[in-house]
């Protein structure tokens, strides 16, 4: 009961209302962090480093993520299933959603080393970028900007990115 309510209130909270300035394309925010906004980059740690990044992006997760192996039976029969058919690894694992306690304070922190340029929010498609954007914004944070379709749409574009590859 209490993950299904953990649950439907980060769904809330991704989909409600706006609080931030507004959404802006890749483009859009590649020219504003030209001009002096900082890249907040609100994936997972894993992300940042393995998926790539965005030069100059800060690194701050809105969320951590708990895993939970489902049944080894179950995982088994995927693993043999998966010889013959691509399977989605999200069904060998129960993944919780959880807010990242140290979010907001860290965001404080960023605000005063930054002197109050604009922030720019971006995770990997732009949900959790949305939500982080919101948060900040509800606890006082001005010029708040949410990247449009986050890193996929940055990389689609062309845009500078670091790989580790």
């Amino acid at each position: 009961m209490r993950l299904l309510l953990a649950t439907l209130s980060l769904c809330f909270a991704l989909f409600g209302a706006d609080y931030y300035e507004e959404d802006l394309d890749v483009h859009e925010a590649y020219a504003m962090m030209k001009k002096g906004a900082v890249l907040v980059d609100v994936r997972t740690p894993a992300e940042y480093i393995y998926a790539g990044h965005v030069p100059g992006a800060v690194s701050l997760p809105v969320l951590d993520y708990h895993y939970t192996p489902k049944p080894l039976k179950l995982r088994l029969e995927l693993a043999k299933m998966e010889s013959d058919k691509k399977i989605d690894p999200h069904k060998a694992y129960a993944i919780t959603p959880i807010e990242n306690k140290e979010f907001l304070e860290e965001a404080k922190k960023l605000r005063k080393l930054t002197h109050n340029v604009p922030l720019l929010i971006i995770c990997r498609s732009g949900a959790r970028s949305r939500y982080a954007a919101n948060i900040l914004a509800k606890n006082g944070f001005s010029e708040v900007y949410n990247v449009e379709g986050g890193f996929l749409a940055w990389k689609e574009a062309k845009l500078p990115l670091w790989l580790d590859r």
